[in-house]
C-alpha cells in the first residue's frame, strides 16, 4: 500500500489491507464511487475509508472481518469482481 494522506484508525488500516490482499484489489480509481466514497480517492484509500466508516457507524456488527468482507463483496457489482471475490 502506498503512502496516503488519509487518516484511519490502525484497526481500519489493518483490516483494509487484509481486504485488499484477500480480494486482490488493484490500486487505481473507480472503486471509490461504488463504495460511496469521494471519487478523488484511489481504490486503496477508498477501501480504507469505507472500512473506517463501517467500523464507526456500527462497530458491533462490522468488527468481524467476515462480515466486513461480505459487505464489501455485496457492494461491488458481480461483473466487476475478480475470481478471488
Amino acid at each position: 500500500m502506498t503512502q496516503s494522506n488519509i487518516w484511519v484508525t490502525p484497526q481500519a488500516l489493518k483490516t483494509s489491507q487484509m481486504l485488499i490482499d484477500d480480494l486482490h484489489i488493484n490500486d487505481g480509481v473507480g472503486l471509490a464511487s461504488i463504495l460511496n466514497v469521494s471519487p478523488v480517492f484511489s481504490n486503496f484509500e477508498a477501501v480504507s475509508l469505507w472500512v473506517q466508516d463501517k467500523l464507526t457507524s456500527d462497530y458491533e456488527r462490522f468488527s468481524s472481518y467476515e462480515v466486513l468482507r461480505g459487505s464489501l463483496v455485496g457492494s461491488v457489482p458481480a461483473f466487476l469482481q475478480g475470481d478471488c471475490w
